[in-house]
């Protein structure tokens, strides 16, 4: 299941996760950029856009932002969104991004991270993110808190969204999540997996330090408190 993400995200993920909205990315950043000095006109990339809903924040702060993800279905999602909006998007592997010295913010949301079995090739994305910023740009990462995952993973949930009934199935093995997906319908069932590697807050702290990203924040939640232990996410503020 190396290559999960290449099938994963297509329509039935818009439905899956209908709840990530645009209201839920206002609250997560009018939080954490209060952290970081931004202004109109500068330069952001949204690394993992998915369908856009980060980079439309940006956008209309007045920045100029370039969103990268695989999907192409997502990004046709996000195009459909922000046809108003300053916003360049673009299909690229998160590992293959090119840019040199561009961007004043980069932010990668939303456990954009530990897609692939290599250390190696998830810590490349740190490379082409250092590569990417500006000297003195900022890096807004956001990462599951395993410690938290671990001690309330949550086996299975169900929903039912517009006659589609949604099944999770959750369990953590060979130190990574994965998340097993049934969509059912009236006309077929899909199945889907997602499996994203766990990495400790001291090996994520190492692999950031590594690429010459400097930790300058560590907080716990979206609401910008400090992080602990019990804390259910790993953001870092990083500066180059």
């Amino acid at each position: 299941m190396e290559y999960w993400y290449k099938d994963h995200f297509q329509e039935d993920y818009l439905m899956i996760y209908k709840h990530r909205n645009e209201e839920n990315a206002n609250s997560e950043l009018e939080n954490l950029m209060n952290f970081i000095p931004y202004k109109p006109q500068q330069e952001v990339l949204d690394l993992c856009c998915g369908a856009g809903r980060h980079s439309r924040w940006f956008a209309k702060k007045g920045m100029n932002v370039t969103g990268i993800d695989l999907s192409s279905t997502l990004l046709a999602e996000a195009k459909r969104q922000s046809d108003t909006l300053n916003i360049t998007y673009i299909r690229s592997d998160m590992r293959e991004v090119s840019f040199k010295n561009k961007f004043d913010i980069v932010v990668n949301l939303f456990t954009s991270f530990g897609y692939f079995e290599n250390d190696q090739d998830n810590e490349r994305v740190f490379t082409r993110v250092h590569s990417s910023l500006k000297k003195g740009g900022y890096f807004l990462f956001d990462y599951l808190n395993p410690s938290f995952t671990r001690k309330n993973l949550v086996p299975f949930s169900q929903q039912i969204i517009d006659q589609t009934s949604i099944d999770q199935y959750r369990n953590i093995d060979n130190d990574a999540v994965i998340k097993r997906i049934v969509v059912k319908d009236n006309y077929s069932t899909r199945h889907y997996e997602e499996r994203v590697k766990l990495y400790s807050k001291n090996k994520i702290s190492k692999m950031l330090e590594n690429n010459n990203l400097k930790i300058i924040h560590l907080f716990g939640n979206y609401d910008g408190c400090k992080y602990d232990q019990s804390s259910p996410r790993l953001l870092y503020i990083c500066k180059k």
